[in-house]
């Protein structure tokens, strides 16, 4: 006897099925049932298979049978199979829903699940329904792009070896070693003669009885590695900011520097290549997509449109640069900070910037922590929703190799709002919001390989919203909200090897949900 794929597998129904509604040739539950004369029941694919290919007969009772002789069955048998619970056609594409048997093909046709085939060009990609105007829109390497230089439509995958691209960059890359060249003799001589003039005078504060050093906020030497701290964007009275200033360790002050092409609050902010590049934000509570860069060293500062977009238009999402890719994770992604994402998503920095969704979070998170140990993401509290109240205490690892989410030992207590920074393998979980709704001065230390959470010594002002960046063995915390209303300006520096806060010279605006990066203060 013949036999074929052509019923149900009785392992998607969710109760057991007689054994009278099998079909004899593929043995699977019936599907578009039929019969012969004696009754006999056949799935219709399978029953027309054995007629056409090996016998004109009934595999059961061996009678003369052919296809117009099939009969539909009694409906006693069709209601009975409508009425069995079976899973979703589209069930190993991720679909975990049920229906009656009855509604299946209803349900299949529009299910978010069903594969689809990309439609653009040359791209033969399957994916979900619900994914696939965004892969042929956002990821597909196959999608059109037009070039404003040549006027052309073409691929992205053909746009990042086009002719009129590599021209531009050549052209781009000239323009700045030129200005490179011309400033980098003229920093370096200025640079040496300061910082010639700073350990002079540090020599002879140290030789003076006047000068006395507080143990509890001690002062701030000029850092050894020579990073400046660029500070981007924020919030103050209720507004959005565009403002860019820069804290030189040099002359321990800060100085404006170009504003960015948009107002951003709760944005990131990444060091690479020798350029400062700021994703999302909100502007006045409108999220963006948008990117944008400041090449260093160039003259005069300016700001520029990045060639990618984020995968969705979000704010206070937190980002990483690993192995030329921003990976983006998490954030807000509507205008009213109600809507969370459960996306781990990266970009390729490079030509043509393809965009891939490379996981989900068991639930979707903003406001949180997010830093990168190895090839694993820790992330670390935040909030559901937006809202305080939904603030989590959980701590996330990732590995972008396995693509496994791992959940490791809580936080102390549920907080979002807060900054962190990496230390070898500790995390520093600094200041935030708890679900009581206030500010925090605490400093955590979480040990990526025990697990543990410690408390550091406190920061002396309350702060939720901040920045903070490692220059050497520092750690430089810059504004943040007051915890009785408004904003700071002040600066706190931790000593990793003293264990003591001191403080720094203000900012020039007081502000939160701001970001920061360190720089080479070469550059400046």
């Amino acid at each position: 006897m013949a036999s074929y794929i052509g019923g149900y597998a009785q392992d998607r129904f969710q109760t057991s099925v007689d054994k009278n509604f099998f079909c004899p040739i593929c043995t699977d539950v019936l599907k578009d049932p039929v019969q012969c004369h004696n009754q006999h029941y056949f799935c219709k694919a399978c029953i027309t298979k054995h007629l056409k290919s090996y016998s004109q007969t009934c595999p059961v009772c061996m009678q003369k049978l052919n296809e117009e002789a099939l009969a539909r069955p009694p409906r006693i048998v069709t209601d009975y199979l409508d009425g069995l619970i079976i899973n979703c056609d589209h069930s190993e594409w991720g679909c975990t829903e049920t229906m009656e048997l009855g509604a299946l093909n209803t349900h299949a046709a529009i299910c978010a699940y069903r594969p689809v085939v990309c439609s653009n060009d040359q791209c033969s990609v399957i994916v979900n329904m619900k994914d696939h105007e965004e892969h042929e829109t956002k990821h597909c390497e196959y999608r059109l792009i037009h070039c404003h230089e040549c006027n052309e439509d073409m691929s992205v995958k053909r746009y990042g070896k086009h002719a009129c691209l590599l021209r531009k960059e050549v052209d781009q890359m000239k323009v700045l070693l030129f200005d490179i060249k011309n400033q980098v003799i003229k920093m370096q001589e200025t640079q040496d003669r300061k910082f010639e003039e700073v350990l002079d005078g540090i020599q002879k504060l140290s030789s003076s009885s006047q000068f006395v050093t507080n143990k509890a906020t001690p002062a701030v030497l000029p850092s050894s590695t020579q990073e400046n701290i660029v500070v981007l964007g924020g919030m103050s009275n209720g507004k959005s900011l565009h403002s860019v200033e820069m804290y030189s360790s040099l002359t321990q002050s800060w100085t404006q520097l170009a504003p960015m092409t948009e107002c951003r609050a709760s944005a990131t902010a990444h060091c690479y290549e020798d350029q400062i590049i700021v994703t999302g934000g909100g502007n006045d509570w409108q999220s963006t997509d948008s990117t944008e860069t400041m090449f260093l060293g160039m003259m005069p500062e300016q700001w520029y449109s990045c060639p990618f977009e984020l995968p969705e238009k979000c704010l206070a999402h937190r980002t990483v640069i690993h192995n030329d890719y921003l990976w983006t994770v998490g954030g807000t992604i509507d205008d009213h900070t109600s809507c969370c994402s459960k996306a781990i998503s990266k970009v390729f920095l490079q030509p043509p910037f393809t965009m891939m969704l490379e996981a989900e979070m068991p639930q979707p998170l903003c406001y949180h922590g997010l830093e990168i140990i190895g090839d694993n993401f820790m992330i670390i509290g935040g909030s559901t929703s937006g809202s305080i109240k939904d603030a989590v205490s959980t701590v996330l690892s990732y590995n972008i190799v396995s693509k496994k989410i791992v959940q490791m030992s809580p936080l102390p207590f549920p907080m979002l709002d807060m900054t962190t920074v990496r230390i070898g393998e500790d995390v520093l979980i600094i200041g935030g919001t708890n679900q009581q709704r206030r500010s925090l001065n605490t400093v955590y230390k979480y040990n990526y390989k025990t697990m543990q959470c410690t408390q550091l010594p406190s920061m002396k002002y309350k702060r939720s919203e901040c920045a903070a960046v490692v220059s050497g063995h520092q750690v430089f915390v810059m504004g943040g909200d007051i915890i009785d209303g408004g904003y700071h300006n002040s600066v706190e520096c931790f000593d990793l090897r003293n264990q003591v806060w001191g403080e720094l010279p203000p900012m020039n605006e007081a502000k939160n949900k701001l970001t920061a990066v360190c720089v080479p203060a070469r550059f400046f």
